[in-house]
Order: structure tokens, then C-alpha cells, then sequence
């Protein structure tokens, strides 16, 4: 069995007939066995992530079978070959973000801040790259954003310490820093009890350090008060360093998307 990218927990991989590939990824197990003209794919969730300390991977081969695991699957082929093909991606629905501790944006003020974003991962076998999962190393919770139950979009919720200093951000290689710049255009205060970011239309980038980014998410809060705007920067932040692109953004539709966004981030601060 040999894999290739090792510095990094995704790439390429090829696998011997009947062998087992293990990932330990942040709350992820990952097992992948190749037999002939079948994969078998099993994993489970530890029920808790660390989200506040540093954390590491591991590859390597296993004894053990993916039936062992939690969640198991057999994806049988008429034919195949032992490639696989493991890659990040970032969540397939927009994440709300809810601060630990939520702050008051002051009028005519930007702050910038880091969220950290849960990673999915994908697999793909043989030369056709055929996908076999699309699989969330850690899958948060559903949560409607939105003025109303018939106005809005059901997304992802996560908890993050909206840090402002690249340097108290714990490195963890399954999740990706998704830099967010508010600006309060208003008169008035902008509570931020959550944020909203459309992490499906986001590319992921990978850093020389090996930390993975999206560009930035720009929100402006208009000087009504009642409306928004939301861009996204066209390339990862100066702080990144250099990168690389590693995936793209599952969904392009970006005007469909500031729509629903002008409207998420209104409830936001209502």
C-alpha cells in the first residue's frame, strides 16, 4: 500500500487488494478497504471535539475492518482499481456562527474576526474519480437563519470563539480558518450574537504551514440600518501566506446566495 501527500491527511492513495487505509482525524475514525471490484467504507464520530487545543492526525494500515466501526458501506463496482482519492471540502450548507461571547459592534466601526469552520471530506475512487461519500468530520447541527419560518435557509450551526488574533487560533488540520470582516455602516449599535457565512460558496486554500483558509467573508450593515451586503474576497488574506487552491466552492449561484444573505444577516441584528 503506498499513499502519496504526506505531509497532508488528503491526495492520492493506492491501495493493495483486501488492505485497510485508518484516519484518526480530530472526532473522525476513517477506514477504507479495496477488494476486488468493491470498496468498503466505515467510520465513526468521537460524541466530542476539543475545539480549544491544537490536535493532529494519523494514516496508516489497520487490522481492524470497516464493519468494525460505527457506520459501514459497500459501494460494489463490475470493476475498479485500488486508487482512492480523499479531498477537503468545506460544509454544503451555509454555517451560523454563534460567538462564546457575544459583542456589540460599535457605529461606523469594522472588526475582523477568525471563525474556525468544520470540514467535510470526499471520496472518490479509480481514474474516474467516482464518488463514493461526501462525508462531514464532524457534522454540526441543523439551525434555521432567518426573519421567519417561510423566509430564511436551513444551515449549519457552530460555536466559535470569533477570535481576533491569528496567533490564539488552535491549529487543527480538519478544520479550515474562514477570516470574517464586519463593517457597521449605521448609527447604531450591531449586536452580534451570531454571524452568518456562506461557507458553500467559499474555495478552500491550503498554506505553506499546512493550515487550510477560505478567503475573506466581507458583511457591511448599511448606514439605514436595515440593509446588507455581503462579498467575497477574489483571493486567500495577506496573513495566510502563500497558498494554494485546494478545492472549489460547491455552489456558484452567488446572486440567489447575497439575496438570502441580505436577508440572514437583517435577522441577525433585529
Amino acid at each position: 500500500m503506498t499513499a502519496n501527500n504526506s505531509d497532508h491527511w488528503w491526495g492520492q492513495f493506492q491501495l493493495s487488494e483486501h488492505s485497510v487505509l485508518e484516519w484518526q482525524l480530530g472526532p473522525l475514525t476513517l477506514r477504507c478497504r479495496y477488494l476486488n471490484g468493491e470498496w468498503q467504507i466505515g467510520y465513526q464520530r468521537a460524541r466530542e471535539d476539543n475545539d480549544d487545543q491544537d490536535s493532529d492526525w494519523q494514516r496508516g494500515p489497520s487490522d481492524a475492518p470497516p464493519d468494525a466501526l460505527e457506520h459501514c458501506a459497500r459501494y460494489v463496482f463490475n470493476h475498479t482499481n485500488g486508487q482512492l482519492h480523499v479531498m477537503p471540502q468545506l460544509p454544503d450548507r451555509a454555517l451560523v456562527s454563534r460567538p462564546r461571547q457575544p459583542f456589540n459592534l460599535i457605529a461606523g466601526e469594522e472588526v475582523l474576526v477568525y471563525v474556525s469552520a468544520p470540514l467535510w471530506l470526499t471520496l472518490d475512487v479509480g481514474e474516474k474519480h467516482q464518488r463514493l461519500d461526501d462525508l462531514a468530520i464532524q457534522r454540526p447541527s441543523d439551525t434555521w437563519f432567518g426573519p421567519s419560518t417561510l423566509e430564511g435557509e436551513l444551515c449549519y450551526a457552530t460555536r466559535s470563539h470569533c477570535r481576533r488574533s491569528l496567533d490564539e487560533l488552535p491549529r487543527r488540520p480538519h478544520r479550515a480558518i474562514i477570516p470574517v470582516l464586519i463593517r457597521n455602516h449605521s448609527d447604531s449599535l450591531l449586536p452580534l450574537e451570531r454571524v452568518a457565512i456562506p461557507a458553500r460558496s467559499l474555495p478552500l486554500y491550503v498554506a505553506e504551514d499546512q493550515r487550510l483558509w477560505t478567503p475573506s467573508v466581507i458583511l457591511e450593515r448599511e448606514r439605514d440600518g436595515d440593509m446588507a451586503a455581503l462579498r467575497i474576497d477574489d483571493k486567500p488574506p495577506t496573513e495566510a501566506g502563500r497558498c494554494h487552491p485546494l478545492a472549489s466552492p460547491r455552489d456558484t449561484s452567488s446572486s440567489k446566495l447575497f439575496r438570502a444573505f441580505n436577508t440572514l444577516f437583517k435577522a441577525s441584528t433585529s
